[in-house]
Order: structure tokens, then C-alpha cells, then sequence
């Protein structure tokens, strides 16, 4: 809950109370994107030079593509009947993908970075709508399989909380992804 006492106010930039939000002490965000990015920078997961910055951000980038187009579909109101088409687009850009990747297992090789984590994300949901979509390609099913590997996120994976049911989606979506 955001109340008075969370700290949000007047003095936040950009919109105060939008969620989500980050609060670290004089470090105070909002937009995912940032909140990612900057904490990526926190826990050296952030690329150390321009090539690498390059590379993630075009993945990053096609992720926020990837993201618009899914919530599109899981709020029109002809879900049902876009599903099919949506799901043959995604295999051209989930192909395209999955090349971009490589032999990864990251969009780095080995290194580890915040935009992994918005990949993980994405193809998680997307696992909940169409896991077979997800399958197909060799180098995406070895990026999620080596982040779910990470010794420091296997408590999570692991837990109930995470395996629980919940929702991607607000339940008054076509797809609410429970």
C-alpha cells in the first residue's frame, strides 16, 4: 500500500505514487525500466562498455516490443480470435530471437545482465500462454534454463510462493495468465 508514511510524494520525479517504484535511500525511481536498468548498475549487471550497452539495449528494447504486443492481445476484446495470428508472429520474432541469441546462454555469452531478467520475464508469461512456442528454440530454452539454474534465484524458483498461481495479467483481461 502506498500511504504518507511510504515516503511517496510532491518531491518524486515523474509521477508520484506510480508504481512500481524504488525507494533506496536518495535514489527514488519509477518506470520498471529504469528501476531495472538502475539497479542492474547497483549489482554489477550492467554491460562495461559500449558494444556490450549496445547489445542490450536492442534487446531490451525488442522486449518492450515483445511486452506491448502480448498486453495488446491479453486486453483486446477478441482475444480468442487474434490469439492464433499473434502466435504466428511471435514465432518469426521468437526465431529472430533466438539467433540474436546464440549460443548465449545470455545476451552477453556468460555475463549475466538486467536485460536477462526482462527476458526471463517475458518468456515466462509468454510459457503461460503458449509453452510450446517457447520450446521450439534451442538457445531461448537454454537462457531460461541457465537462469533458473542461478544458485542465488533457485530459493525463489523453488519456493511456493512462486509456483503458486498468479496473475500476469489484471484478471479483467481476456489472458489474466493464472
Amino acid at each position: 500500500l502506498i500511504n504518507k508514511s511510504s515516503g511517496i510524494n510532491a518531491e518524486w520525479p515523474l509521477r508520484p505514487g506510480n508504481l512500481p517504484f524504488l525507494d533506496d535511500g536518495d535514489v527514488k525511481l519509477t518506470q520498471s525500466i529504469a528501476i531495472v536498468r538502475y539497479l542492474g548498475r547497483k549489482f554489477g549487471l550492467y554491460p562495461s562498455n559500449e558494444q556490450e550497452q549496445q547489445r542490450c539495449e536492442m534487446a531490451e528494447q525488442e522486449i518492450v516490443d515483445f511486452r506491448t504486443a502480448f498486453g495488446r492481445l491479453c486486453y483486446d476484446k477478441d482475444f480468442d480470435t487474434k490469439k492464433e495470428e499473434y502466435l504466428k508472429g511471435l514465432e518469426k520474432k521468437l526465431s529472430a530471437f533466438d539467433r540474436f541469441l546464440g549460443d548465449g546462454p545470455y545476451v552477453l555469452g556468460c555475463k549475466l545482465t538486467y536485460v536477462d531478467f526482462l527476458i526471463y520475464e517475458y518468456l515466462d508469461q509468454i510459457k503461460k500462454l503458449a509453452p510450446d512456442h517457447v520450446k521450439a528454440f534451442a538457445n531461448i530454452v537454454k537462457a531460461m534454463t541457465a537462469f533458473e539454474s542461478l544458485p542465488t534465484l533457485q530459493k525463489w524458483f523453488n519456493s511456493e510462493e512462486y509456483k503458486a498461481p498468479r496473475y500476469i495479467n489484471s484478471p479483467m483481461s481476456k489472458f489474466p495468465g493464472n
